[in-house]
C-alpha cells in the first residue's frame, strides 16, 4: 500500500507489478531470440524511470532505450552499470568523453558526427579514451518517418564505407521507426517495411541487430518476416493501447493500466445561486451548490483544458467549476462531503474509471502526452508485491 505524503495528497501511485504483467504479455507475441528493450525516456514517460527500468530488467528486459544521453548518464549513475542502453534521439558529438565514459550506445544519422567526435576529443585533449572505451552506434535509416535516419541504399553503403577508418566505432545496429502502425493506414506499414527489406540488403553481416519493433509492430505485426531482433517496448508497457482504443478484445484483456493519480479535498463549501467560481469569473452557479477545492494543477500536469474531464469522488462523478488554476482546482459535489475524501483524477472509483485512452480521445490527444505532462513535483509512490 500507500501513504499520503505529509505536506500534500496529490500524488501518482505506479503499480510496478503491472509493468511486469505487460512486459509478460508482450514476451507472449515474441519469439526465443528476439531481444526485449524497454522504453523509459521522459522518465519513464512520467512514470519514474529508475523504479520502471528495475521492475522491467526483473521481468526479462535486456536493454533500455532513451532519448537523450543525460536520461541514460542518470541510468547509469543508478546502478544500471552493465545493461544496454540505447540513446534513440541524435546526440551532440560535444558529448563524447561522457558517451565513452558511460559505456552508452547512440544513434547516429550520418558518418559526419563520428568525425567531429573525435575533433572535439581532440580538443579537449581527451584522445587517450579512445585507448580504453568503444563507441557502440546504431544507424537510423528513415523509411518513411521523416524524421532522421539515411533514406537510400546508396547513402547506407557510403557510412558502410566511410565507417571503417574510425577502429574505435562499432556499428552495432540498425533500425528504423514505423509512422502508421499505432495509427494511421495500415498499406504504409507495409510500404515502409518494403523499404527497410530495401535497406537493410546494403548493411554488412557483420552488424549485429536489425530492429525496427514498437510496441504496435510487435502487437500487431509480429508475423513479420524478417523478424526484429530487437522488440522496443514503450507505451504497452505501462497499460495503454498504442492507438488508444478501448474497444480492441486483446489489449483490453491483457493490458493493467499501471498509474493512478489521485488527491483529496482540501476544502469545501455551499454557494448560492449566482456565485461566480474561479478566475474570470467564466462559471456561475445556477443554484445552490457544494464546491470542493483539490490541490492540483497545471504546474502539476493537470491543464487548462483538462477542465472537460470529470474526476471521480467517493462513486461519483465530478465536473470541474472553472478554469483550472496553478495548484488547484475547483471541482462541484453531489453533496456535502468531507475534507480528506479522496479524488481520483486517473484510476478507477466504485463503478467509474477514468481511464487514460479515453481521456486521450476526448482532449485529441494521446496517452503518452498526458503521462508525461504530470510534472516531478507530484510525488511517486511505488506498489510492488
Amino acid at each position: 500500500m500507500y501513504e499520503p505524503s505529509e505536506h500534500r495528497p496529490t500524488q501518482v501511485i505506479v503499480d510496478l507489478n503491472a509493468i511486469q504483467h505487460n512486459i509478460q504479455y508482450v514476451q507472449t507475441k515474441m519469439s526465443e531470440e528476439q531481444l526485449l528493450y524497454v522504453t523509459v525516456k521522459a522518465d519513464a514517460y512520467g512514470h519514474g524511470a529508475i523504479p520502471v527500468a528495475k521492475a522491467a530488467i526483473e521481468a526479462g528486459a535486456k536493454g533500455l532505450l532513451v532519448a537523450t544521453v543525460d536520461e541514460a548518464i542518470e541510468l547509469r549513475q543508478n546502478g544500471f552499470s552493465q545493461i544496454p542502453i540505447l540513446v534513440l534521439g541524435l546526440t551532440d558529438p560535444r558529448g563524447i568523453a561522457e558517451i565513452l565514459h558511460y559505456n552508452i550506445t547512440i544513434t547516429v544519422s550520418s558518418h559526419e558526427f563520428f568525425a567531429r567526435a573525435y575533433e572535439q576529443l581532440v580538443a579537449t585533449n581527451q584522445l587517450n579514451l579512445l585507448d580504453v572505451y568503444v563507441l557502440n552506434v546504431h544507424l537510423a535509416l528513415d523509411t518513411g518517418m521523416g524524421r532522421i535516419g539515411l533514406r537510400s541504399v546508396e547513402e547506407v553503403r557510403e557510412f558502410a564505407l566511410e565507417i571503417q577508418q574510425y577502429a574505435w566505432v562499432n556499428w552495432q545496429g540498425v533500425f528504423t521507426h514505423f509512422a502508421t502502425a499505432g495509427g494511421g493506414p495500415e498499406a504504409y506499414v507495409e510500404k515502409q517495411f518494403d523499404r527497410w527489406k530495401t535497406l537493410i540488403e546494403a548493411v554488412p553481416e557483420s552488424v549485429t541487430y536489425r530492429h525496427y519493433a514498437n510496441t504496435a509492430m510487435a502487437i500487431w505485426h509480429h508475423h513479420l518476416q524478417p523478424k526484429s531482433d530487437i522488440v522496443r517496448l514503450g507505451i504497452s508497457m505501462y497499460g495503454m493501447d498504442p492507438k488508444d482504443e478501448r474497444d480492441n478484445i486483446e489489449t483490453a484483456t491483457n493490458l493493467q493500466p499501471v498509474m493512478q493519480l489521485i488527491s483529496e479535498i482540501m476544502h469545501t463549501k455551499q454557494v448560492g445561486a449566482g456565485e461566480s467560481i474561479s478566475y474570470g469569473a467564466q462559471y456561475t452557479t445556477t443554484e445552490s451548490e457544494w464546491v470542493a477545492t483539490v490541490p492540483i494543477g497545471y504546474a502539476d500536469g493537470w491543464l487548462r483544458r483538462y477542465h472537460v474531464i470529470d474526476v471521480l469522488v467517493a462513486g461519483h462523478r465530478c465536473p470541474v467549476v472553472g478554469v483550472i488554476n496553478m495548484d488547484q482546482m475547483m471541482i462541484k459535489l453531489p453533496h456535502n462531503l468531507p475534507v480528506g475524501t479522496t479524488v481520483t483524477l486517473i484510476g478507477k472509483d466504485g463503478k467509474f474509471e477514468n481511464h487514460v485512452s479515453d481521456m486521450a480521445r476526448q482532449l485529441d490527444t494521446i496517452s503518452y502526452e498526458i503521462f508525461c505532462n504530470i510534472s516531478r513535483r507530484v510525488p511517486r509512490i511505488y506498489l510492488k508485491d
